[in-house]
């Protein structure tokens, strides 16, 4: 089964326990706006979240738990929890280097990358609060992967989930991203 037809199925799935559940999603991207994103900031965004935003909605009532923030460009001079910076949609560019959980809390180092790397080459999906946010990476070896960030680390979800499968768990009923 091709990667495309593979992606549709899912996205279908999607659809329809968002449509079972009544989960509020914001409206659909147009192809046109998206394209257009992708060129202005040099990106090319996971095959599985474009489909998302252009099938299913753009932006959601969740997850994370503030809910799934749109993609879009903030106001002028303005960022919040529900636009991404200027900063972080410039950044999307570089590359993402890390695969592994990193603590640097307790003053350990990473092999992969650079506490300047770590917003690196990913788009911004929301918050959970106090600090705890959710990113897609689209650029580097994770392309694709679902991470959470705070003050203390980062890390993949485990298993690690490709956007579709985070949406589709949390529709689930996952609340454990970390499986032993």
């Amino acid at each position: 089964m091709s990667n495309l037809k593979c992606i549709a199925e899912r996205i279908a799935r999607v659809q329809a326990k968002v449509c079972a559940r009544m989960i509020r999603v914001g409206e659909r991207m147009s192809h046109l706006d998206l394209v257009e994103f992708e060129k202005r900031y040099e990106v090319s965004l996971p095959e599985e979240y474009r489909e998302f935003v252009l099938q299913i909605g753009n932006g959601a009532s969740g997850p994370p738990a503030y809910g799934l923030i749109a993609l879009a460009e903030p106001p002028p001079g303005r960022g919040d929890d529900t636009s991404h910076t200027s900063e972080e949609l410039v950044s999307m560019q570089k590359v993402f280097p890390f695969t592994k959980p990193w603590v640097w809390e307790d003053g350990g180092a990473s092999d992969e990358g650079t506490d300047d790397q770590v917003r690196d080459g990913q788009l911004y999906l929301g918050t959970d609060g106090c600090g705890m946010d959710w990113a897609l990476i689209i650029t580097g070896p994770d392309r694709g992967t679902v991470w959470w960030l705070c003050g203390e680390g980062i890390q993949p979800t485990s298993p690690k989930r490709d956007f579709l499968r985070w949406f589709e768990d949390w529709l689930d009923g996952v609340v454990d991203w970390w499986e032993p």
